[in-house]
């Protein structure tokens, strides 16, 4: 474990921490496998950052913890140091499987870099692994999909918020654009999407990108009227053929937005 904590350059503090949540944990039979992710193992941690970490639970506990709401898993004993504390999702094997088949960008992205403290399982670096790589598959249809996002929201709904001077609906159309072109900017880099926290981080790593792109983006984020919106979308729709055109994009908002219901339970902002 040291050489891996030597590798990854991690503090003596947090390595300490990572040793007694394992000291904590392994004996219990409950626990299958420990992994830390995050800052720490990615090099990337300051002095006080916490211990992000995922916990592989017996497919019994798990399915209890989650009956009762608990599972995540937070505690400050062990983390001996300023600010510091586990921040822990709780999961069964299940979870990993399917994260590596299907999983979403945030949950793969997660797994970047992580670091297997302790398991029980046989194989299981070389099914994080699997998960933490950009789901190729679906690289066209999200160019497509998102570039959707941000005709419509660029245009259509920007253009009635400001007319009608409806502050949510600007509120809404500005970070839809900003998450969607942001998207599509990953998508062209293959780039995971890592969480809304992390998205202007991770695109300042992407080395190809329209020009002035994050400016664009900051004076929209910061004055958001006609102009600065008019010109982060005509440098998004010109950066690339994204495979559907203007004419094209309100159907595949339609089926995205407001039909995504059909095939699945409606995700939980239009239940």
């Amino acid at each position: 474990m040291n050489e891996l904590f030597n590798e990854r350059g991690i503090r003596e503090h947090h390595r300490q921490a990572i040793n007694h949540l394992v000291d904590r944990l392994s004996p219990d039979p409950d626990y299958l496998a420990i992994m830390i992710t995050g800052s720490v193992v990615k090099g990337l941690a300051r002095a006080d950052s916490d211990i992000d970490c995922y916990l592989v639970v017996r497919d019994e506990v798990f399915e209890a913890r989650k009956q009762r709401d608990r599972l995540f898993y937070f505690e400050q004993e062990g983390c001996d140091y300023e600010g510091g504390y586990y921040d822990g999702k709780i999961v069964n094997y299940a979870f990993l499987t399917a994260a590596a088949e299907r999983g979403s960008e945030p949950t793969r992205s997660s797994f970047a870099g992580a670091l297997v403290a302790f398991s029980r399982i046989p194989g299981l670096d070389e099914l994080v692994s699997r998960i933490a790589v950009y789901p190729e598959a679906n690289r066209e249809k999200n160019f497509a999909d998102f570039f959707a996002q941000v005709e419509l929201y660029g245009g259509y709904f920007a253009d009635r918020a400001l007319t009608l001077n409806n502050t949510y609906l600007l509120a809404q159309a500005v970070s839809q654009i900003a998450l969607f072109s942001g998207r599509l900017i990953l998508a062209y880099n293959r780039i995971l999407f890592p969480c809304h926290k992390s998205l202007m981080t991770a695109l300042e790593t992407a080395t190809d990108r329209p020009e002035r792109y994050l400016e664009l983006l900051e004076s929209m984020l910061r004055d958001p009227n006609r102009e600065t919106i008019g010109a982060l979308t005509a440098c998004v729709r010109d950066f690339h053929d994204w495979g559907i055109a203007p004419h094209e994009a309100v159907s595949r908002f339609v089926v995205n937005n407001e039909w995504n219901w059909i095939e699945q339970e409606p995700p939980l902002s239009d239940r």
